[in-house]
Parts: structure tokens; C-alpha cells; sequence
């Protein structure tokens, strides 16, 4: 991936920012608040997932606002069914007002749905980002690749199966 060599306090205030914008993602995804899920993303952006055991086949392509909330109003959710989306070795590199994050993935689910069960490791991966600083001070995902590197999808109809995509 990249390089960077530790650089001035803007530098590490925009990475702090981007960092924010990937928890948020993850903690809205996780209980389903739609709107902040959202406004991580610009109005045009590109949300891929694929398989990278499959050549990067693409299991969602999702571009433009629009998508995105139907996505997120379809993603799975409590109390139906419990996950996390768990980020880690984030690696950042800014130039300007543009800038590219690597990092690694992992989502656990509860086996029991709304009654509960036992935690489960339903995939992991990468992501691929690619954010701009817009002109209200926030970062936001232009592009972002989750590339699945290993997954069990649960039952059909919660994750890979939904017409809407």
C-alpha cells in the first residue's frame, strides 16, 4: 500500500477525521441509522462489494445517493439480526483535499437472530477507500471497496440475495 513518513498536525488532524468517518460507517451500518450511513458518502459515490476468491467478482454495485439509501434501508439490522463491522491496520495517505485508506475488515453476526446466540465470524477483507474533504469540513467515501476475502453468508435473504441491487 503506502508509505508516509509522520508529518504535521493538519496532516494527523485530517487522518483522525478520516478514521472518523470509517467508525461511523461501521457504527450506523451496525444499527441501522440510515441517514449518517449515508452522509459518509458523497452524492456520486461508489460503493462495490466482490469476492476476491471469485477474481473480484461483484456481489453489490452501488453508485449515487439514491442507491445508497435503498441499501442501507435494506440492510440487515437489530433486532432482526445482530453485527459488527470491526476495522482495523488502517493505513491513510492524503494529498490535498483527496485521500486513500487500506484497511482491514471484519464482520461478526450472532448466530440467534433478535433471541441471541453465539457470535459468529461471517466474513472478513479489505477495504480500498478513496475520501474527499467536502466544504463543510467532513471527509467522505467517494469510492469504497470491500473486497470480501473470505465469507459463509448466513441464511438466504439477509445479506447477498436482496432484489434491490
Amino acid at each position: 500500500m503506502m508509505m508516509r513518513t509522520v508529518g504535521s498536525l493538519p496532516a494527523w488532524e485530517d487522518e483522525r477525521a478520516i478514521r472518523h468517518t470509517m467508525d461511523l460507517y461501521a457504527h450506523a451500518m451496525d444499527y441501522g441509522e440510515e441517514e449518517i450511513w449515508c452522509d459518509c458518502f458523497t452524492e456520486d459515490a461508489l460503493f462495490l462489494v466482490n469476492d476476491a476468491q471469485k477474481d473480484f467478482e461483484e456481489i453489490y454495485r452501488v453508485k449515487g445517493a439514491e442507491r445508497l439509501a435503498a441499501y442501507i434501508a435494506a440492510y440487515p439490522r437489530p433486532p432482526a439480526v445482530f453485527a459488527k463491522h470491526i476495522c482495523s491496520q488502517i493505513l491513510v495517505e492524503i494529498d490535498g483535499t483527496n485521500a486513500r485508506a487500506e484497511s482491514f475488515w471484519l464482520a461478526v453476526n450472532s448466530t440467534g437472530g433478535a433471541e441471541g446466540g453465539q457470535p459468529d465470524i461471517m466474513a472478513f477483507g479489505r477495504y480500498r477507500d478513496r475520501l474527499v474533504a467536502c466544504p463543510d469540513g467532513r471527509w467522505r467515501f467517494s469510492e469504497r471497496i470491500c473486497e470480501t476475502e473470505s465469507a459463509h453468508w448466513p441464511e438466504p435473504g439477509t445479506y447477498t440475495d436482496r432484489e434491490n441491487f
